[in-house]
């Protein structure tokens, strides 16, 4: 299989999605940073990509025949 498995690319989006809840969660209590703000533009685009790559390596697992 080319490129990260399905299961790094699983790994990977938990993480993306855990720092997304904390940076979420400090914004909401102690604001945001101009910083911060761009590291969490990054991370939503970083979350978007693997996302997509994730459902395609899910595709790909899906058609193989058993």
């Amino acid at each position: 299989m080319d490129g990260p498995s399905v299961e790094q690319l699983r790994e990977e989006l938990e993480r993306l999605m855990r720092e997304h809840i904390e940076s979420t969660q400090r914004r909401t209590f102690l604001g945001i940073t101009p910083e911060e703000l761009l590291q969490e533009k990054e991370r939503m685009e970083r979350i978007r990509e693997v996302s997509a790559d994730f459902l395609k390596a899910l595709k790909k697992i899906a058609r193989i025949p058993p």
